[in-house]
């Protein structure tokens, strides 16, 4: 008995697609069911079917031994090839995977060429078209401004091309307003098949070499299982690819492509996958506008799938107090209906069903809907997987570290408030640190604000599916997350070549808890410290390190090692700090400044008087010293003063020198802005730095005051408004004596009365 071979042309990911797949195979019961999938991915399929396997997932094919040779298969619940997987398990048919093995993919290009991003097609559409797309610009289909515009191109988008002779301009909603929205119907794949076998052979576009390399061992694949005498074979494949899936076609032409090919080990396992990375949003080539919506054509009746979808949009403003009532939804069902009678549609989709909620729901601003657009429209679903699914050691030690911080990966980004102080906040702390040096970016730290910021820690965690493949590489790395966070911080340290970049990673390695590379990364810290002249790179090492010595405690780690680097860091910069100062530009000692600044607080945290005074004797140095960069010095001189380290008179002596006429205007106006930088309460504060300053503004002849008011404005720029109010009255002031209470106004009898109090309070002997 002859077999019989039927094609099923399908659109990835297409809710249409999948019901009347399902119609399809009911009607047809095949025997054999080859499916477009890698063929070393075949093994696989089987945990598809597994009670614990929710949808959205994707099975990930990687070669165990370069794990940037990696491709992610998505599959969701309305996904043709998922319900195709469904039946077979159901109906106990044979299902085959017929599509090239991403062995032979993976051993045509270099490794550094391979997609890492997920794909289930070349970067393609749905439809599997192996021909360049055009860019989206938006969901939104907007119509041109001409009556008649003109055709794309075919050899470009031949599906957009069969659009436009429909009247549409995307490509994208044609076919899903046409045979997406439709219920599910067996016959549609026969009007699919004529309508892709005309395309190809009215345009006879040229294709790839991956796209004939695909096609010919799917032919191949096709012929052998006829020969094996299965009486209905069903082929499920991308549309494009139905015509020529003909096991007449180019047989010679096929065996001579495919011989010879060479083929790099791969491995399959299952991962959760979001419906974010199913969308266009997400950048995902092969994806589709609205992973929410179709789920819910998929899920629901055609009849009332609006109403769902509008009453669901409608709670979710309820949930977040915003007004939406039952009227409103019914409106919107309304406005969304009439919308698709006057445009010609059966059904309405969700560009009318957005346009209806902004209208009714949105009170015409669709501001208001991005949750409704995030929830419904994109979704923030994540799938399931079996625990058992094969996993690397790594893989597992972070699953049990999940459990163990119970922290769940999640698709929706969420803040996680941390104490320090706890255990469990601290073990999640050290957990979310180890991945960040792995390159698993799950969680984002953010400013604490309005806490103590010594013990507390916030951040922003939010779970994408491709981090399993960052836990796949990171694998090769160590067994477990602390071993392979150690190893990546120890090869870091070793790349590095400047102090700055080993400091701040000694820094992230101490708030990771990475006992095993602290002594590495000290190590490499003093090596570059003993050869580094450059006190600029000592300027910035210093601040991270101080940090680590005082937030060590909270952290529970142990700092002696790096305290003895800091201890011999410190020396070194009071000796080269005057020379680093003397010679720069205004750009180049701009750039010092803040290096200067932030080491400025770090010794002072370190508490050490012997450590503090050295460091203060080098910035009087800078003060002092003639060659002294104008705007260093100023500042110098603000950080002593700052410090108690420069009495009054002292600042308004080097004030006057600053000023004196002899001195080039630049380097007096850089001085000025070095001195008062941050703040204004210094010159309100001290009224002789202030007439200093006021005399020598009112000396300056006109045109010099005019060149320099830019550089004033600059100086001042931090100034806040109450500052510049206050100083301004006093220049209004002029010369007069700021009133100081004599003792003939002190009320001595007041006095005592609060005297009693304030002993109490203090707690002393009354």
């Amino acid at each position: 008995m002859p077999t019989d071979l039927r094609l099923f042309g399908i659109r990835h990911h297409g809710p249409g697609s999948a019901a009347s797949l399902v119609h399809a195979l009911d009607a047809y019961q095949p025997d054999m069911l080859l499916l477009e999938c890698p063929a070393d991915a075949e093994a696989a399929l089987a945990a598809a079917t597994h009670p614990e396997m929710v949808p959205p997932v994707a099975l990930l094919v990687y070669n165990p031994k370069q794990h940037q040779q990696a491709s992610f298969l998505p599959f969701a619940e309305f996904s043709p090839e998922w319900q195709a997987i469904q039946w077979c398990h159901r109906h106990g048919a044979h299902l085959r995977c017929f599509d090239l093995p991403a062995s032979m993919r993976f051993a045509q290009e270099p490794a550094e060429s391979q997609e890492v991003l997920p794909s289930s097609e070349p970067a393609e559409a749905d439809l599997a078209i192996d021909a360049p797309k055009p860019e989206r610009e938006s969901e939104t289909t907007v119509l041109p401004e001409a009556d008649t515009p003109p055709l794309p191109s075919p050899k470009t988008d031949p599906i957009s091309y069969l659009a436009e002779l429909n009247g549409y301009t995307d490509g994208e909603r044609w076919w899903e307003l046409r045979l997406e929205h439709a219920p599910g119907h067996a016959d549609t794949f026969a009007v699919v098949l004529d309508m892709m076998t005309a395309l190809r052979e009215e345009l006879d576009l040229p294709e790839t070499e991956e796209t004939l390399l695909r096609e010919a061992f799917m032919r191949e694949t096709l012929r052998t299982t006829l020969q094996q005498g299965y009486q209905r074979v069903a082929v499920v494949c991308g549309a494009w690819h139905a015509p020529v899936l003909r096991p007449e076609l180019l047989k010679k032409e096929d065996k001579a492509r495919l011989k010879g090919l060479k083929k790099v080990p791969t491995a399959a396992t299952w991962i959760p996958w979001t419906f974010e990375r199913l969308s266009y949003a997400s950048g995902y080539g092969a994806g589709i506008l609205s992973p929410a919506w179709y789920e819910l054509l998929f899920t629901v009746p055609r009849a009332e799938v609006v109403t769902h979808w509008m009453v669901r949009a409608a709670r979710l403003l309820r949930t977040r107090d915003l007004d939406a009532s039952a009227a409103h939804a019914i409106e919107g069902v309304r406005l969304a209906e009439t919308l698709a009678v006057v445009r010609g549609r059966e059904l309405p989709g969700i560009e009318e069903l957005q346009e209806a909620a902004v209208a009714i729901l949105g009170g015409g601003y669709a501001e208001a809907l991005d949750l409704v657009q995030r929830e419904l429209v994109i979704g923030e679903r994540l799938g399931a997987v079996p625990p058992e699914q094969p996993a690397t050691p790594l893989q597992q030690d972070l699953q049990l570290q999940q459990k163990v911080t119970r922290l769940k990966p999640e698709a929706t980004a969420k803040t996680l408030d941390l104490d320090l102080r706890k255990e469990l906040d601290l073990s999640r702390s050290h957990l979310l640190h180890r991945l960040r040096l792995l390159g698993i970016r799950w969680g984002e730290p953010r400013r604490a604000q309005g806490k103590a910021g010594t013990f507390h820690e916030l951040w922003e965690l939010q779970w994408q599916p491709e981090y399993a493949l960052n836990v796949l590489d990171a694998g090769r790395l160590g067994n477990t997350i602390l071993a392979a966070s150690a190893a990546k911080a120890a090869a870091r340290a070793a790349e590095a070549s400047d102090l700055e970049a080993v400091s701040h990673l000694l820094e992230e390695a101490l708030q990771a808890d990475l006992g095993p590379a602290i002594g590495t990364l000290v190590a490499r810290l003093e090596t570059l410290s003993a050869g580094t002249r450059d006190v600029t790179h000592l300027l910035a090492a210093l601040p991270p390190l101080v940090n680590v010595l005082r937030y060590g405690n909270v952290r529970r780690t142990e700092t002696a090692q790096v305290a003895t680097v800091v201890h011999h860091l410190v020396p070194r910069l009071c000796i080269g700090l005057p020379q680093a100062c003397t010679g720069l530009d205004y750009d180049a000692a701009r750039q010092l400044l803040p290096r200067i600044e932030g080491t400025h607080q770090a010794i002072r945290l370190l508490q050490d008087e012997a450590q503090e005074a050295d460091w203060y004797d080098a910035l009087a140095v800078v003060l002092r010293n003639p060659a002294s960069s104008g705007l260093l010095a100023g500042a110098a001189g603000r950080l002593l003063f700052d410090a108690h380290q420069l009495a009054p008179e002292a600042a308004a002596t080097a004030l006057g020198l600053a000023l004196a006429p002899a001195q080039p205007t630049d380097y007096a106006t850089a001085w000025i802005e070095g001195f008062l930088s941050g703040s204004g309460l210094l010159l309100l504060h001290h009224r002789p730095l202030f007439d200093l300053l006021n005399d020598w503004l009112g000396d300056l002849p006109e045109d010099t005051f005019r060149e320099i008011v830019p550089l004033l404005r600059r100086a001042f720029t931090d100034f806040s408004l109450p500052e510049r109010r206050q100083l301004l009255d006093l220049s209004r002031q002029g010369h007069q004596p700021v009133a100081v209470a004599g003792e003939e106004e002190f009320d001595l009898e007041r006095g005592l009365r609060v005297l009693l109090g304030l002993r109490a309070l203090l707690g002393m002997a009354v």
